[in-house]
């Protein structure tokens, strides 16, 4: 666990990462954490900081994959946080969404996952939609960036002019790649998102969730770099 930004720390797992979103009396956590950020290994960092369980107050979810959405059940046995998900990723959650083609891959890949790890599909509290503002942390707006999953968003901080974009690319040792095409339902749109999420006011930077320990500065330029060698834009 790391401090990435005021009041933002990054639980950092062997694949993938999630964070904790720190405001005075509640805990905001974007997404549920995969097999190495257990619920329960997540409640020990935040207590090692004198925070409390009972103070995790809602659960954001980017999108429907299983890296994401495994421990969101147990999260509701262990706290009274509310499940904020995309509606159209409702089938991932469910685990009932029908892969096809190349993308068939990760279907398989996210089946066996759910054997293995006894996935429960959570109870979802609400469903939300492009552009709904969620009010927790100063306000954040839901940004569509769709082509990963058909629901995949990113939460956007205004007033910190800060992005969390899930799974737009994933940026281990400054090398930023978008997911490969076996994990997206749509290259093209995937690529209008990345394209989207650039051209946001993203002056502090942006935190993905598979990616290396940085700042949200370093990711960010590193995006702009991404861009520029997929030649979608003149990077910023």
């Amino acid at each position: 666990m790391i401090q990435v930004f005021e009041n933002c720390l990054q639980l950092r797992g062997r694949l993938v990462s999630h964070y904790a979103l720190l405001e005075e009396d509640r805990i905001i956590l974007i997404d549920g954490g995969f097999f190495s950020t257990r619920p329960e290994q997540t409640i020990a960092n935040l207590e090692s900081i004198g925070r409390k369980p009972e103070e995790i107050s809602h659960i954001l979810i980017t999108h429907g994959h299983i890296d994401h959405t495994l421990n969101l059940s147990r999260w509701k046995q262990l706290t009274d946080a509310r499940l904020l998900a995309p509606g159209p990723d409702r089938e991932h959650i469910a685990g009932t969404y029908p892969y096809r083609g190349l993308n068939s891959l990760c279907g398989l890949m996210e089946g066996t996952c759910r054997a293995l790890f006894g996935y429960q599909p959570p109870e979802i509290d609400e469903w939300f939609s492009p552009g709904d503002q969620i009010p927790v942390w100063g306000g954040l707006e839901v940004i569509p960036l769709p082509g990963h999953t058909l629901g995949h968003c990113g939460f956007y901080s205004a007033s910190k002019q800060l992005l969390f974009p899930g799974d737009l690319f994933s940026n281990y040792h400054h090398d930023p790649k978008p997911p490969p095409p076996w994990f997206n339902v749509d290259r093209s749109q995937m690529l209008e998102s990345i394209l989207r999420a650039s051209q946001l006011d993203i002056e502090n930077g942006l935190l993905p969730s598979h990616c290396h320990d940085g700042t949200p500065l370093e990711h960010r330029d590193d995006l702009y770099r991404m861009i520029a060698r997929l030649n979608l834009t003149d990077s910023p």
